[in-house]
């Protein structure tokens, strides 16, 4: 390694492909000159026992050839990694399977991922700052959620038409869903709900009410409630754990934010999505659910049977993307729906009946999941230390975040230091780290070398 340490010290500062080549180069010379200088050995000598043995012919063709194909590997990589950024290998792969499961051609390049998380978080953590119970535009769920959703109810861009999934009647309670494939190839969901003897403001309480969920959706194993702020607008952020009942489909954790509104016309508006917060950080063993939106209209109708009752529906409108191949997640939703769905409608009735126990229908329940909780957003050292964290893995996003709201200055600076120490870190170590693969590459190149040598003369390849 002395000499990959000079030439390193030598080209300090230069390009580190350039380094790694004239580090190599030295390695290759002496590779080729111990193989040229090697004599014969006598017992590969023509007319020997071993000379028609399978131990002679791989060291002129295969063991040579092998060791060439190994080198010019960690050429590749190298000039692969210096050319792309990291996890450029790993996006294709995954639009290749895509491709080749039926769901069409989605590459992601890993800088527009990144700057879509780096986006992501700015607006979380821009709501850490401020208080939700005096400016609800500070909350993780805003104004433009709300027209997004609205955006949902009709036909997006690229969107395929909606397709027709199932359709239960349990007599009071009638379920019917839809699914329709994306721009990007990814499937959205849409269902409509009608529940007889109830009203929009007993069935927002019901979605939102995690204590009740686990007994309709079983597969959410844990929750937890991790930060309440405006509890009129029922401002929460959530953290569930869902357990599938399939076994290419492990645990997946949501961080959801979520927040209720009430329209001009008395419908209620809910609108959760997958959000970063500090008190939740990415858990190792557990894939962390990045894409997720489930946004949905309630509104108080007339009994569609004439029964005299109140009657509501709700129009629900769902996304999510589980990182396994989509003709796999279609088969776990739907498989999923058809069981959640039977004990849905006897929950709803529960829920409802307990509920007139302490209110009217028509009335905010104080007693609501969330309705009564005192805000507490994260301390500003909790919101600082998390978003130095996630900032490590983040890129520039310089060109985007011009629309996202503006983080503290002092914020900014600790990123930009990072990320600056961070990137001289890799030009002082990452080329003599490099180096020494290579070189091991080499070395072995220059043994192929020898025993070619050994058993052709005159022919250095």
């Amino acid at each position: 390694m002395g000499l990959n340490v000079v030439a390193g010290s030598w080209l300090e500062g230069t390009n580190p492909l350039v380094s790694t080549a004239v580090g190599a180069l030295a390695f290759w010379v002496l590779g080729a000159v111990v193989g040229l200088c090697l004599p014969r050995p006598k017992w590969l000598a023509a007319g020997s026992p071993f000379a028609t043995s399978t131990f002679y012919s791989p060291a002129g063709l295969l063991v040579r050839r092998l060791s060439l194909c190994f080198q010019g590997f960690y050429i590749v990589r190298e000039i692969w990694n210096h050319f792309t950024s990291p996890g450029t290998f790993h996006a294709l792969m995954l639009a290749l399977q895509g491709l080749f499961c039926g769901s069409g051609w989605h590459y992601v390049p890993p800088q527009r991922a990144h700057k879509l998380r780096k986006l992501r978080h700015k607006k979380s953590t821009d709501g850490q700052h401020k208080s939700s119970a005096s400016d609800a535009i500070s909350w993780y769920v805003g104004e433009d959620d709300m027209e997004f959703f609205k955006e949902r109810l009709e036909q997006p861009k690229g969107a395929g038409p909606w397709e027709h999934m199932m359709a239960k009647d349990f007599g009071t309670f009638t379920y019917e869903a839809w699914r329709r494939t994306l721009a990007d190839g990814k499937t959205e969901y849409k269902s409509v709900t009608v529940a007889e003897d109830s009203t929009a403001e007993e069935f927002m309480d019901f979605y939102l009410d995690d204590h009740t969920r686990t007994k309709w959706d079983t597969m959410i194993s844990e929750h937890e409630s991790l930060e309440v702020g405006d509890a009129r607008q029922r401002c929460q952020v959530v953290r569930w754990v869902r357990t599938f009942p399939f076994s290419f489909l492990s645990k997946r954790e949501y961080i959801i934010g979520r927040r209720m509104w009430r329209g001009p016309d008395g419908c209620l508006f809910g609108i959760t999505k997958s959000i970063d917060h500090p008190r939740a950080p990415p858990a190792r063993g557990i894939v962390r659910m990045d894409v997720f939106w489930s946004m949905w209209r309630s509104r108080t109708i007339p009994c569609p049977h004439g029964s005299g009752r109140p009657a509501c529906e709700t129009v629900l409108i769902h996304h999510e993307q589980f990182k396994i191949p989509e003709n796999l997640a279609r088969f776990a939703v739907r498989h999923g729906m058809s069981g959640f769905v039977k004990k849905m409608g006897p929950a709803v009735c529960e829920f409802v009946a307990e509920r007139r126990k302490r209110i009217s229908p028509f009335e905010d329940d104080p007693e609501a999941f969330g309705a009564s909780g005192v805000p507490n957003p994260p301390t500003r050292s909790l919101s600082l230390a998390s978003s130095e964290s996630l900032s490590d893995s983040a890129s520039d996003v310089s060109s985007e975040t011009s629309t996202a709201p503006s983080t503290p200055s002092g914020m900014q600076q600790r990123r930009q230091r990072r990320r600056h120490d961070s990137s001289d870190e890799r030009q002082r170590r990452g080329p003599l780290g490099r180096m020494q693969q290579v070189n091991a590459a080499l070395i072995a190149a220059g043994v192929a070398f020898a025993l070619g040598r050994s058993t052709s003369r005159g022919r250095l390849l």
